[in-house]
């Protein structure tokens, strides 16, 4: 199967980088940029370009590898944590089981207690003299 071609792209550019920083590196060592040789400035240009350039050339280029690395690493987490996760889901479901069981009877017992308005016909408590919406007395 061929590799799509922005895949292709991102490991040149990761190769670009690489040699980029092995450039700037080698350039950094050798004291091209060094402040007693009057070619400092074209130097520490060269330096800085060719790491700066390389290191993020190196991170863009390889950044579908260090991807496919945090997706590899998450599924193993969850392969090794699956019985926790489980767990953790079964009471979750228990829990929120609760607690829309309880709000339902809630809702449910608040509405035994309302009567209707005869004005706008909105639930309103049974011992209202006025309807809390249209101000209508009851």
């Amino acid at each position: 199967m061929q590799q799509p071609k922005h895949l292709l792209i991102f490991k040149i550019v990761g190769i670009v980088g690489i040699l980029l920083a092995v450039v700037g590196i080698f350039l950094s060592v050798t004291g091209f940029g060094n402040f007693d040789n009057n070619h400092f400035m074209i130097g520490g240009i060269c330096t800085s370009v060719g790491l700066f350039v390389g290191i993020s050339c190196l991170s863009v280029g390889f950044l579908p590898e260090i991807t496919k690395l945090h997706t590899k690493t998450a599924k193993y987490i969850q392969e090794e944590n699956q019985d926790d996760l489980k767990e953790i889901a079964n009471l979750s479901a228990d829990i929120s089981k609760e607690a829309i069981t309880k709000t339902a009877k809630a809702v449910k017992d608040g509405f035994d207690d309302c009567v209707f308005c005869k004005s706008c016909g909105k639930a309103i408590d049974s011992d209202s003299k006025f309807c809390r919406y249209c101000g209508k007395e009851q």
